[in-house]
Parts: structure tokens; C-alpha cells; sequence
């Protein structure tokens, strides 16, 4: 039996980004080839057996990878656990006897009034299981609200401060109904202020002024203490770094893996570190390893702080998953064809809606683009907080009708493959998954030369466009080339194809993390 390995995440969801993605692939990559793989996972999550279900089914994590969640088994809940969706829907109806009821405007939810006294309110997923029951008292303030989980068990309360309507106290149990966890909390600010960690037998594990990290630490080494073998722990995200820092495992290896740019300042090496990746930087004496995406990044992480031995460079891989696209025989030949199909005056953003990616500058953009080629059509994919701002820019800008907000998808080849060229102007990434996946699926980028990652697989005229960063004029000028030389195009999109092929994939990754985990199991 090979090693086990653990991935350590704060959480997972079906519809996530890059970064959830880039961790599945990791942990089917180790599970597929028999080392014993588990995901660790630290957040409160009603929906986990669902989204654990969900995530195998649509093939986004390999069946051979166990996924654990840490209120799950403080809950004493396992694998075995059986969800019956169909036995767990809720009829509102049957609250009809008690109280006159009020559905809220477009939700699954629902006001409860006794005798016209507001007593409770009611919400249901979406496949109408129930999520939380909120109480008022005769003054209307919500006093608790009641979480239940998809075994119908109530597994936590939040406490409500009156004068915020804030939390002051959560309090988690396990499927006996004990409580194994309280949190208190700062109404104003909503911090933890103290953390106590129950055992079975109602004593006092632990108890904090607020650090988070004590009772993760448990759970974390009884994890580790099952295995009789050494154990590689790699933390994903930055939520979970200090767990492995402080963690004291004789049996344990330790690894940060970042998936960003770490600088304050993307374009200067030199610059302040930035909060998100600080830490990390700050703890590679601390741990056993630390990986990242790019070679640049490595070499401008050791020339400011050293531990060239200890940083180590592997970058994502891409496979198009041609198993979608039916009767066709291969990966080559569905590229072939799809070349015929494409909308060649379409330009695709996939993105998350954030202040980082500047999906504003393709939107400006691309009021010289139609004036050039009235055509073309810019879909931008994503969802996020800044849907709102790009829809009035797009409105400002008289391009609703060459210009499209069209959500989140699940689907991110059939989008890439069905246009000409993508487009990233991120402020900064740690590689970048949407130039790997657009490349890909033969679709060319026009990318910003940010670090770290589209130099990496951008060859500058030949797969696809660098610019300057900001440079919204030269972005337009590069768009609108593309969209005027189609045959052009399509064979910068055939050599982005070849490029991720050749230097980014399955093989050479498994090869890279395979070598990387044998080595620090053998030092």
C-alpha cells in the first residue's frame, strides 16, 4: 500500500473556482494511482454528504478519495451514514394545523404566525429539506436560529443579541444531541471571542480567548494517529496553514502549497507580502515543503528569503474531458470538428466577478472592438460581488447587446470550445486555470503579462497574445486582429492546444508530485 496523503482544505462545494478544482485533481491524481488519499475539510457545512455525493457523481473528485469534514465526526458521523433527500422534505402544510403562514417573495421560506404573533420563520433548500428555523420573541427580535443537517438532526443554535440582531454564542451537537462545540462571538464585529471544545464525557477539551486552531488540532491528530505509516499532510489553503505550522506529528510530513501571488505589489518581487500568502512565506522554516506554481514565482521567493531546498515547482495540469462530447473518436478529431462549429466572432471571459480580474477592461475594450466588428460578441461567465458594477458599465457603454453576463457554468469546455479567443486581465494570479483551460480546448488567449503564469504557457504570436498589463488599447487592438483573421486564430488555438498537451500534462504532473513526495518520505 502506497502513503497516505491528506489534503487539508477549509471547504468544498460543488461550484467552485479554480483553486477547489486544482485540489481535486491533486487528490484523484493520488487516489487514482493507489496512495491512500483523504480531504480534509474544517468548515460547518449542513449540505456536506450532499455536495460529497455531488462532487463524485459529476466526476470532479475521484471515487477513491475519501472526503472527511471535521464537524461531521466531532457530530460522530462517517461514510456509512445514510441521506434520504425524499424522506427529509418538508411540507409546509403541516404547520397549517398551528399557525397561519406567509411564503417570503421569491424563496423557499416562510413566516409562522400564532394567533398574529410573529413566532418563527422557515427555510428550505432548494430540494425543500429543511435548513434553519429562526425565533422571535413578542417584540420581534430573532432570539436563536436552528440549523438542521441532511440526517434531520439539529446540529447547531445560534444565540442573537437583541440590539444587532447579531450572533453572541453557537453552539454545535453531535447526532446524540451533545454539545461538542461553543463559540462565543463579538455582536459588532462578529469575532470569536472564546472557544470551548467538549468530550464525549462533558469535559473540557480545550478553551480559547478565541483561536480557532486548538480543536482543529485535535481532530487533525486523530486523523494522523490512524495511520501506522508516515503521513504526508499538504494544506491547500491559507485558512489551514497555521494548523500544519503548529502541527507536532512525528509521523507527518509538512507542505504549503500556494495557489496565488504572494506580493502586495504583483509587479515588484520586492514588494510588502500580502495578507493572504504572508503567513506561508513567513513559515517555510517551519514546514517540510512549500510548492508553487511557477518557476519565476520559486526564484523570487529564494532570491529574498533563501530555502531554495525547501520550495519546490508544480504546476497544474489540463485534460479535456472529450468522455462530453459524443461520437467523436478522439480528443483530435473533436478539436477538428469543433474548430468548424465555433463561433469565431465570440470572445469568452470565465471568470469569478471580482475587483482582481478587471473584468472591466475587456468590457471597455470592447467598445472599439464593435466598432471595428459589429459581430462580435464578448460572454462573460462567472458569478460574484461585482455583477452589478459590470452590468451598468455594459448599459453605459451601449453594449447590452454585444456584451453578456451569463452566469455560473459547469460546463467550461463546451463555452471555450463554441468561441474564437479568451481573454485575462487579472491584476495577478499564481498561474491562472483559465488560460490552461481555454488553451486547452485549442481556444487562443490574449492575457495580460502579470505574474505569475500566462508567460509560462503564452508564447507571444504564436498560442496566443501578451500585453501590458492595463493596456486597454492594445488589448482591443489585439481582440479585434484575432476576430479579423479567423484562420489565423484557429491555428494559434491548434499550437495552444499542442503547448498544454506537450508541457502541461496528467503525465508530467503525476511524474513532478510523485518525485516531490518521494523525495521527503526518503529524506
Amino acid at each position: 500500500m502506497k502513503p497516505r496523503i491528506v489534503f487539508l482544505l477549509n471547504s468544498i462545494d460543488v461550484n467552485r473556482g479554480g483553486l477547489t478544482h486544482a485540489s481535486l485533481r491533486q487528490a484523484s491524481t493520488f487516489a487514482d494511482n493507489g496512495y491512500d488519499t483523504q480531504i480534509l475539510t474544517f468548515h460547518y457545512e449542513p449540505r456536506f454528504p450532499v455536495i460529497c455525493k455531488k462532487l463524485k457523481e459529476t466526476g470532479k473528485v475521484s471515487e477513491k478519495v475519501i472526503i472527511r469534514n471535521m464537524f461531521e465526526e466531532m457530530a460522530l458521523y462517517s461514510e456509512k451514514e445514510k441521506v434520504n433527500i425524499r424522506k427529509m422534505k418538508v411540507k409546509i402544510s403541516d404547520y397549517a394545523k398551528d399557525y397561519a403562514i406567509a411564503q417570503r417573495k421569491k424563496h423557499n421560506a416562510y413566516r409562522l404566525y400564532n394567533n398574529g404573533l410573529y413566532e418563527k420563520y422557515i427555510a428550505l433548500r432548494d430540494d425543500d429539506t429543511l435548513d434553519f428555523i429562526d425565533f422571535f420573541n413578542e417584540n420581534r427580535y430573532r432570539t436563536r436560529r436552528e440549523n438542521y443537517n441532511y440526517y434531520g438532526h439539529l446540529s447547531r443554535v445560534q444565540y442573537f443579541s437583541f440590539e444587532e440582531n447579531k450572533g453572541r454564542q453557537q453552539l454545535f451537537f453531535d447526532k446524540t444531541g451533545q454539545a461538542f462545540l461553543s463559540f462565543w462571538n463579538e455582536p459588532a464585529s462578529g469575532k470569536v471571542s472564546r472557544v470551548i471544545h467538549f468530550g464525549a464525557n462533558n469535559e473540557i477539551i480545550s478553551e480559547t480567548t478565541g483561536d480557532t486552531v486548538p480543536h482543529k488540532l485535535h481532530w487533525l491528530n486523530s486523523i494522523l494517529n490512524e495511520s501506522n505509516s508516515k503521513v504526508m499532510a499538504i494544506s491547500d489553503t491559507r485558512s489551514t496553514d497555521e494548523l500544519l505550522v503548529k502541527l507536532k506529528h512525528p509521523q507527518t510530513l509538512t507542505a504549503l502549497r500556494m495557489h496565488s501571488n504572494h506580493l502586495k505589489n504583483p509587479d515588484d518581487p520586492t514588494s510588502e507580502l500580502n495578507k493572504r500568502n504572508g503567513f506561508a512565506i513567513e513559515n517555510i522554516k517551519n514546514v517540510d515543503a512549500l510548492v508553487v506554481l511557477t518557476e519565476k514565482q520559486k526564484n523570487d521567493i529564494v532570491n529574498r528569503y533563501g530555502y531554495e531546498d525547501k520550495i519546490h515547482v508544480i504546476p497544474n495540469y489540463y485534460e479535456v474531458n472529450s468522455s462530453k462530447i459524443k461520437g467523436l473518436k478522439s480528443i483530435f478529431s473533436n478539436m477538428t470538428q469543433n474548430n468548424s462549429q465555433r463561433d469565431m466572432s465570440k470572445v469568452i471571459v470565465i471568470s469569478r466577478f471580482s475587483g482582481i480580474k478587471n473584468i472591466d477592461h475587456t468590457i471597455m475594450a470592447f467598445k472599439n472592438v464593435v466598432k471595428e466588428v459589429p459581430e462580435a460578441t464578448l460572454e462573460i461567465w462567472g458569478s460574484g460581488e461585482e455583477k452589478k458594477e459590470y452590468a451598468e458599465l455594459i448599459k453605459s457603454l451601449d453594449l447590452t447587446e454585444n456584451v453578456l453576463l451569463k452566469g455560473y457554468t459547469q460546463n467550461p469546455e463546451e463555452i471555450y470550445q463554441s468561441g474564437g479567443l479568451s481573454v485575462l486581465t487579472s491584476n495577478a494570479e499564481g498561474f491562472s486555470l483559465a488560460v490552461m483551460e481555454s488553451m486547452a480546448n485549442k481556444t487562443p488567449v490574449v492575457s495580460y503579462n502579470i505574474r505569475y503564469g500566462p508567460s509560462d504557457m503564452i508564447e507571444d504570436g504564436i498560442n496566443g497574445f501578451l500585453i501590458e498589463k492595463n493596456d486597454i488599447e492594445a488589448l482591443s487592438e489585439r481582440i479585434i486582429q484575432m476576430l479579423k483573421h479567423p484562420e489565423k486564430t484557429q491555428q494559434m488555438g491548434s499550437e495552444a492546444g499542442r503547448t498544454i498537451q506537450t508541457k502541461f500534462s496528467k503525465e508530467i504532473y503525476q511524474k513532478l508530485w510523485f518525485s516531490f513526495t518521494d523525495q521527503l518520505f526518503n529524506r
